[in-house]
């Protein structure tokens, strides 16, 4: 009789407190979410343009398709670049400083803007590759850190999948039609992972970008927000709460612009689509629904979808597996071709 005299009041005490607690996991997620490496340890420390080499992370992978010393290791120095400057690029209407490095070798050639993933940053190899297979052929290319990576401002520790990084990568297209004079028809974007989701924004976002080449691009923000957690061991039903906690703690929703829209406003506008059909962390029906949507829009749009994961030993001497933006290591010398032939054939020259 008294549980059942208590009982009311323990109802509304839990009703109560049902938004505090919402708030609170969500807030959970969204740090798991957003969170960032602001030193970029796993990079920094080790790479310049003029010298670096890949430093793979494990992923649960379960088979692989070449093994280290079969990939880009022999051969990565032909993709290193001697000499490059530092620049400063400044946003407009916010108080942000981007910090980038550039190798300008002709000042009639293209310019590629080269954007990297979550946690990581412009020393990353992911970025680091690719500039110097287009350095190596000619372009001109600028390397750059978003917004709460590394050298660039740090605004509050935390990323925003693309939402305001996109602006970064905007202004350094502004900033080379500025300080370069380099017209909007000889800039391309590159971006890898979460940089090919903020590329994609960006692409978007301005109608004049010519082109955009994506390596293990998202295409749905809900859908990759709830596979991430998957992919850390938590329940993707939590995403709503993510969400929802990310607008009040921050003020981002992190699901306002979605990536898919490069593909539905491209316009005719040039697009290339890479991923490992092994990946894990961003799955294939990603890249392919990117695929499809972008073809449907334009006759300038290409899609590489091949197998490619990379057996590898870690630091503690543990066999290891990764699988995620791995072309450009498994298969280095197609990759540079079908680089270096996108980037021609849509940028330009004047």
């Amino acid at each position: 009789m008294k549980f059942l005299r208590i009982l009311p009041a323990f109802c509304f005490l839990a009703l109560a407190a049902a938004p505090a607690l919402y708030y609170q996991v969500g807030l959970f997620v969204y740090f798991e979410i957003a969170k960032t490496d602001i030193d970029c340890t796993n990079h920094a420390p080790y790479n310049t343009p003029a010298e670096f080499s890949p430093h793979l992370y494990p992923e649960n992978v379960e088979g692989y398709t070449h093994e280290w010393n079969q990939s880009i290791a022999p051969q990565i120095d032909q993709y290193y670049m001697e000499t490059w400057e530092n620049a400063t690029i400044y946003l407009e209407e916010e108080p942000i400083t981007i910090s980038a490095w550039y190798v300008e070798q002709n000042s009639s050639s293209p310019w590629v803007i080269l954007v990297h993933g979550i946690r990581s940053c412009k020393a990353n190899h992911e970025v680091l590759i690719p500039a110097g297979m287009l350095a190596k052929n000619g372009f001109n290319v600028l390397m750059l850190d978003l917004r709460d990576h590394w050298q660039s401002t740090v605004e509050d520790e935390l990323v925003s999948a693309g939402q305001r990084e996109w602006r970064d990568v905007h202004a350094a297209w502004t900033w080379l039609q500025d300080e370069k004079a380099a017209s909007p028809q000889q800039i391309g974007l590159y971006g890898a992972s979460m940089g090919a989701g903020t590329a994609a924004l960006a692409f978007a976002q301005e109608p004049l970008i010519h082109a955009a080449f994506l390596d293990s691009v998202y295409y749905s923000m809900d859908k990759i927000l709830r596979e991430e957690l998957e992919y850390q061991g938590l329940p993707s039903v939590l995403v709503d709460a993510g969400v929802f906690a990310g607008k009040v703690y921050s003020g981002d929703d992190i699901v306002d612009l979605e990536p898919y829209e490069a593909a539905e406003k491209i316009n005719n506008r040039w697009m290339f689509i890479a991923q490992s059909t092994n990946d894990t962390r961003i799955r294939m029906h990603h890249g392919e629904n990117m695929c499809e949507a972008a073809s449907a829009n334009s006759q300038h749009v290409e899609c590489w979808f091949a197998d490619s994961a990379v057996q590898f030993t870690t630091e503690e001497g543990e066999e290891a597996i990764l699988a995620h933006v791995t072309l450009m290591l498994t298969q280095p010398n197609m990759y540079e071709e079908k680089l270096v032939e996108f980037f021609n054939n849509a940028l330009t020259p004047e």
